[in-house]
């Protein structure tokens, strides 16, 4: 067993905390072409996530930031407990006011599981929960 942490200081460099306005750390790799990285950005910060030849999903787990999608065309609000899954060769622009941490997994081949996607009869009227965090 082995712990990983991706919390926002495990990311930064100790004579440079948390400077920058984004820090990518890889986590985990497995068979083929099967990665787990984390992706930090610090409040104002900003990133382009490029077109790669694997699927990437992008797993929003602390904090907020808006997604400027080209092909297709899309601008979404993105927050903590919910996911961004973008095929082979699609790409987008992050930006975050509040900062944002985002575990990125991918793969040659990732589809969303029917129960999935967010649907508007699947989430119409729900409220987050409040979960204490550090």
């Amino acid at each position: 067993m082995q712990i990983l942490q991706f919390s926002p200081g495990a990311l930064a460099a100790p004579d440079d905390p948390l400077a920058r306005p984004a820090a990518h750390m890889p986590m985990a790799s497995g068979r083929a072409d099967f990665e787990l990285s984390c992706l930090y950005l610090s409040p104002g910060g900003h990133i382009a996530v490029p077109p790669i030849k694997q699927a990437q999903l992008l797993l929003f787990v602390n904090g907020r930031a808006d997604a400027d999608c080209r092909e297709p065309s899309a601008q979404l609000a993105l927050s903590a407990g919910t996911g961004l899954l973008l095929a082979a060769g699609e790409h987008c622009r992050l930006a975050t006011d509040t900062g944002a941490i985002v575990l990125i997994v991918t793969a040659e081949r990732l589809l969303a599981d029917r129960c999935g996607p967010s649907l508007p009869e699947r989430v119409r009227g729900q409220l987050w929960p409040h979960l204490e965090s550090n």
